[in-house]
């Protein structure tokens, strides 16, 4: 089981990817609003990412719920669980 440390460092690899910024920190209430150029476009590159990264599949319901990275990390953390 991955602890919520290595969750958020993955996270972090995956957002430092798709946004081309290293100085990106995330937070469990991060969300888009607060991200410039954080879309539609980049949310389905995050996705990708995190599958890709933590070898899980999140379905288009889950996703659609997620609000924050902290939703992310938890969903992350219950397929990886």
């Amino acid at each position: 089981m991955a602890t919520e440390a290595a969750i958020y460092d993955g996270l972090t690899e995956v957002f430092h990817d798709v946004f081309g910024d290293d100085s990106l920190t995330l937070t469990p209430t991060l969300s888009a609003e607060q991200v410039p150029g954080w879309d539609s476009v980049r949310m389905v590159t995050i996705i990708l990412g995190v599958e890709q990264h933590f070898g899980v599949k999140l379905r288009s319901r889950e996703v659609d719920q997620l609000k924050n990275v902290g939703d992310l990390a938890r969903l992350v953390q219950a397929k990886l669980g």
